[in-house]
């Protein structure tokens, strides 16, 4: 056993007076490291746990987290991939019954994903720094679907919103709401033409 003068505690393989190879290490903080060390960081597989049942277990390198590894932080679980020491590439997400599948980007989606909310809501496609971005399918789990563009998390250029009656609206959006020329496709088959303000009709140009 080692007592360092920070206050942590090191049990274990001992080469160069140095950590090496498996051990056990009781940090100032209180978190305990056990796995393997290399020239007294942590190196290669190990897990790291506080006092509160929070913890890392997975692949170090240098003293930081690199590889895959599963994390569990408060109530939130992730298994994937890290880098630098952060969520980083692709992995799989859960937290109060949401599910997030795909790609992180310093611990947030980026990147082509999936994210099912426990409500029954559901989107697949791009993400930005954690916010819907780029071309999708939203699922709102109750009939109603959209299919095209988003922007900071709303739906924003071109797309099809189709109600849970079948009916189907194709057009541009600016910020989820209908702006400048629509088709409205029934499941009658008739299709008209139609101008949006402001998510208001304006004007009715034609049907067939």
């Amino acid at each position: 056993m080692i007592k360092y003068n920070d206050g942590s505690i090191y049990e274990g393989h001992i080469h160069n007076d140095l950590p090496e190879g498996k051990g056990r290490k009781i940090l100032p903080d209180k978190r305990c490291y056990i796995g393997e060390f290399s020239e007294g960081v942590f190196n290669g597989e190990g897990k790291i746990m506080n006092p509160e049942g929070d913890f890392y277990e997975g692949t170090w390198v240098n003293g930081v987290r690199e590889g895959k590894g599963t994390e569990q932080l408060q109530g939130e679980k992730y298994v994937g991939e890290f880098r630098d020491d952060e969520r980083n590439g692709k992995g799989l997400w859960e937290k109060d019954g949401n599910e997030y599948e795909g790609y992180v980007l310093n611990g947030v989606p980026d990147g082509e994903g999936t994210f099912v909310w426990r409500n029954g809501r559901r989107y697949k496609g791009q993400w930005k720094h954690g916010k819907l971005n780029g071309y999708g399918t939203m699922d709102y789990g109750d009939g109603l679907m959209y299919e095209g563009e988003f922007l900071n998390g709303e739906r924003h250029g071109h797309g099809v919103l189709t109600t849970p009656e079948g009916d189907k609206y194709e057009g541009q959006w600016m910020r989820n709401r209908k702006e400048g020329k629509f088709t409205i496709s029934g499941k009658d088959k008739v299709t008209i033409v139609t101008v949006w303000k402001d998510d208001n009709v304006i004007n009715i140009q034609n049907g067939y």
